[in-house]
């Protein structure tokens, strides 16, 4: 499995990659989003990744709220956030739906991606066991010597597996890491072939659903929840942006916020099976009960009200990465987030 320091080399090499092709004049907006100015609509290039987890891109764009707000958005996605977070600083794209991992990355590179607007409000990735480990499996320390299932090192996943076992006393080398690159989470576990997972929806829900694993550790529990990540809230993903756009451009972050605000509220005032029928079709061939259950169990705790950012919840996400090795020091809210239209919560 590849190490943190391999990780680290590559982020390194695609960030680098990522600034030699921008424009010579950083400080010029993207053309999509300078076509128009404050006033008419405004186009604007949108990134995000397939599935469960861009839920909230896809209402806005098949509801039209991103109309409603203003904006003229094309949504580019994207296999993986790497590659969007490069477009990003390229200019290819204006915004991008995605970890604020790459906010820290990129700022501690000198390039000024910022947060501007929130998308979830907690770590929503449980630590899950073999059911029938059951009786041989009762805490983390009993994972010692297990085959544990993970994303890529560096990954948000490995990380989040890093604090539940460090929490423990416990070591990445306490345990054998099995990436889940070439298979996924729920083909390993269902075969056999790991012991324990660090996974989310909707293979989280469709394992439970169907008796394979139980939750070792449920974050979405409050207390849990504070215990790994001394927060009640962390920001697992957000809305992130470019300098060269909150600065030359900030309606088409004020219309952005708009469309995102009018999404969130959508969501909590609707129930999990109309939002299905209205996006269903992005996932077709997925389990679309498995999606149901996710909305179901975590439409109240992860998604957010609004799009407000929560310092605290900022910091407890970026602590996760340094605590795992990811970052080397604390990048500041005032220098990483842009919360003019969004809203700042303590």
């Amino acid at each position: 499995m590849p190490s943190r320091r391999d990780f680290l080399k590559y982020t390194s090499i695609g960030l680098t990659t990522a600034l030699t092709t921008i424009s010579c004049d950083n400080n010029t907006v993207s053309q999509s989003v300078a076509d128009q100015g404050t006033q008419g609509t405004i186009k604007v290039r949108l990134g995000a990744v397939s599935g469960i987890n861009s839920i909230d891109v896809w209402i806005p764009e098949d509801l039209g709220y991103f109309k409603e707000a203003g904006l003229s958005a094309e949504v580019i996605q994207f296999q993986g956030g790497g590659k969007m977070r490069d477009a990003l600083i390229a200019g290819e794209i204006d915004f991008s739906a995605q970890a604020p991992l790459h906010v820290y990355l990129s700022q501690l590179k000198g390039v000024p991606l910022n947060v501007v607007a929130n998308r979830r409000n907690l770590v929503d990735t449980s630590l899950v066991v073999r059911s029938n480990l059951q009786s041989q499996i009762k805490t983390v320390n009993d994972l010692k010597g297990k085959k544990f299932s993970v994303g890529e090192v560096g990954s948000w996943g490995w990380a989040v597996s890093v604090k539940y076992l460090r929490q423990h006393g416990l070591s990445e080398k306490d345990v054998q890491y099995v990436q889940s690159s070439n298979a996924t989470t729920y083909t390993l576990l269902t075969s056999g072939q790991v012991d324990a997972a660090v996974t989310g929806a909707p293979d989280l829900h469709k394992l439970l659903k169907e008796g394979t694993v139980f939750q070792l550790v449920n974050a979405l529990e409050p207390e849990t929840h504070k215990k790994y990540f001394g927060a009640p809230e962390a920001m697992t993903r957000a809305w992130l942006s470019h300098e060269r756009v909150t600065s030359q451009n900030p309606e088409a972050v004020k219309r952005l916020v708009a469309a995102v605000n009018r999404t969130f509220e959508y969501m909590h005032q609707t129930s999990p099976e109309k939002i299905l029928d209205a996006v269903g079709k992005r996932f077709q061939g997925a389990n679309l009960d498995a999606i149901l259950t996710g909305l179901q169990t975590e439409l109240q705790q992860s998604v957010p009200r609004n799009a407000s950012i929560s310092e605290a919840a900022y910091l407890a996400d970026q602590q996760v990465f340094i605590d795992a090795g990811i970052i080397k020091k604390l990048v500041p809210y005032s220098q990483a987030v842009f919360d003019k239209y969004a809203g700042h919560r303590a």
